[in-house]
């Protein structure tokens, strides 16, 4: 509360513009008539905003491009960034590679899910979109492993959906015989050009196209780590104990600072595969790299980091060139 001296300095100080009264509008009349004279209401302080870090330089013309009509469904916007060419492209890929596996196999058992596979056919587009739409539906319905999606035994855990969407040995061997590149194109281990992310980078690189296509952030960025958690076994998989999962796939991300909107991702290959150049901490590394691919130097934006990115050679480096402001 606050007493009539304060409320004298403040109405001659600042205009009521700035101030909302809370005087508990729940309360009735004759209640509000008890109250003491010299009693003030709650009010609440609402000082000008005022965008401090504003720079005149920045002229770029932030927010959604390219983006559906207003009244569009939310599965277009999903479409932005997950395209029909590049479904298209896994439908291909799947369908390859099924095929090579089929035929490289002299003999097939008499309980295979490969006869199903004959039966059914070839996977078309409609079902590579059932497919994803049952995946990411796993994601919300958690249950103790795959086959429970399919459970009839017991009609309290029964899931009529995944049922109606595929059969379990059709969604199976969908499973197993997903693709998204040829396995030509894929180095070998021993090369000197092999990445542990050849299989699925294509995608990463996708992401990213969409991402810079459908959105220009606004001035302030930032930069951090993300882990997408992960037990398998691989060379990029990370330990960080600080994290929740502990054990996953380390993403460097550059996003917009007050949407969290995703500009850029890099996946951490580890150190074997994504040296820092020498000379450089990993961090600056990592700060340019992402800033360069997403094409955001030399825009008068502003990046914000924690202490693991910042030091003092990429402070100045950065204020000399005026590629970017550092906080």
């Amino acid at each position: 509360m606050a007493d009539s001296s304060d409320s004298e300095q403040f109405s001659d100080g600042e205009s009521d513009g700035d101030f909302e009264v809370l005087s508990g509008s729940s309360e009735s009349e004759d209640e509000m008539n008890d109250v003491p004279m010299n009693a003030n209401p709650w009010f609440r302080v609402r000082p000008p905003e005022i965008d401090y870090l504003h720079d005149q330089r920045f002229v770029e013309n932030s927010g959604p491009q390219n983006v559906p009509a207003a009244d569009a469904k939310p599965i277009d916007y999903f479409l932005l960034f997950l395209t029909l060419d590049f479904l298209r492209h896994i439908v291909r890929e799947t369908n390859r590679y099924a095929q090579d596996f089929i035929t490289s196999r002299q003999r097939i058992r008499r309980f295979s899910r490969l006869h199903s596979w004959f039966k059914v056919g070839a996977v078309t587009l409609d079902e590579m979109k059932g497919f994803i739409s049952v995946i990411l539906n796993m994601g919300l319905i958690r249950k103790p492993s795959i086959t429970e999606y399919w459970n009839t035994k017991f009609q309290s855990q029964d899931t009529v959906w995944f049922r109606n969407m595929f059969s379990r040995n059709r969604f199976q061997s969908i499973l197993k015989k997903f693709h998204i590149v040829d396995n030509t194109t894929i180095p070998n281990r021993n090369d000197d050009n092999y990445s542990p992310t050849s299989k699925f980078q294509c995608f990463v690189d996708l992401f990213n196209r969409q991402s810079k296509q459908h959105y220009i952030p606004k001035q302030n960025l930032s930069i951090d780590e993300s882990l997408i958690a992960s037990k398998g076994r691989s060379s990029i998989i990370q330990y960080i104990p600080s994290k929740a999962a502990k054990f996953g796939v380390k993403l460097w991300v550059l996003a917009e600072a007050v949407s969290g909107y995703i500009c850029q991702i890099s996946v951490y290959k580890g150190k074997q595969y994504d040296p820092t150049p020498q000379g450089m901490l990993q961090g600056a590394y990592v700060v340019n790299k992402l800033l360069d691919a997403a094409g955001l130097f030399d825009k008068a934006y502003h990046l914000f980091t924690d202490s693991f990115f910042s030091s003092i050679n990429l402070a100045k480096d950065y204020a000399l060139i005026g590629k970017c402001q550092t906080q």
